[in-house]
């Protein structure tokens, strides 16, 4: 999908940034890539660079190869149980800059996206997924991992109330890309060889020419978003203790 992106302007671990045309698009290409103080660091340090690109009016984020992103680190999290709380907190923040991000966000989900990836992907404001490749899951409940309450106030926000809340968040349901459409989980789910081109089209016909006004529509977002927002600042040592308690 990414192959004929050219010369990336920043690269971090495992990390690229493209910007093409008027879209920031990052790719993350470290295996699984999965989440954990470094990823965050360094994901944060290109996040900073399309803040800084005063014409950027998107930003597309993508994986390479089988996986978007499977969630948290686990061996990181075992060899390193004293930084845990302070990690899960810097992973929240992570989600709500994601979330409040001023420019128009868009998940290509090109693979699997478990756990905390598939979070990733609903904190974005659009989701396409790949026709014939990954599942979109998330799987807490088969590996004992609890939701912390501001997760399950986004996700009731973004995934919406009834049988699809179920489904999705409490039973672990995995989607692929054609169920996650007809679900409305994702916008569009084109074959790979076309998820880059669909998703800079779908991501253009919301911003149209002049895009959005950031200020606007990170204010928009932080008031649609409000009762998450409040209990993400409430965060507790609830999640700390869960994680550990697997560990």
């Amino acid at each position: 999908m990414n192959d004929h992106l050219h010369q990336p302007f920043k690269v971090k671990d495992g990390l690229e940034l493209h910007f093409v045309n008027d879209i920031a698009i990052i790719v993350m290409n470290n295996g699984e890539n999965r989440m954990n103080p470094a990823f965050v660091d360094d994901f944060n340090v290109l996040l900073d660079e399309v803040e800084r690109n005063s014409s950027c009016k998107g930003l597309i984020t993508t994986g390479r190869g089988k996986f978007y992103c499977n969630g948290i680190d686990l061996d990181w999290m075992k060899q390193n149980p004293q930084k845990l709380a302070e990690f899960l907190s810097q992973t929240n923040k992570f989600i709500i800059r994601l979330l409040l991000f001023p420019v128009p966000t868009l998940a290509a989900i090109n693979g699997h996206a478990f756990a905390g990836g598939a979070v990733m992907a609903i904190a974005h404001d659009l989701r396409v997924q790949s026709q014939n490749q990954g599942w979109l899951c998330l799987n807490e409940v088969f590996i004992n991992l609890r939701f912390e309450r501001g997760l399950v106030s986004l996700m009731r926000t973004k995934v919406g109330g009834g049988h699809l809340f179920t489904d999705a968040a409490v039973l672990g349901k995995r989607y692929t890309g054609p169920e996650a459409l007809k679900s409305g989980l994702v916008h569009a789910a084109p074959p790979m060889s076309l998820m880059l081109a669909e998703s800079i089209q779908l991501l253009k016909s919301f911003y149209g020419k002049s895009g959005y006004p950031r200020k606007s529509l990170q204010l928009m977002k932080s008031d649609v978003f409000r009762d998450a927002l409040d209990l993400f600042k409430t965060f507790s040592n609830e999640m700390a203790n869960s994680f550990t308690a697997k560990l």
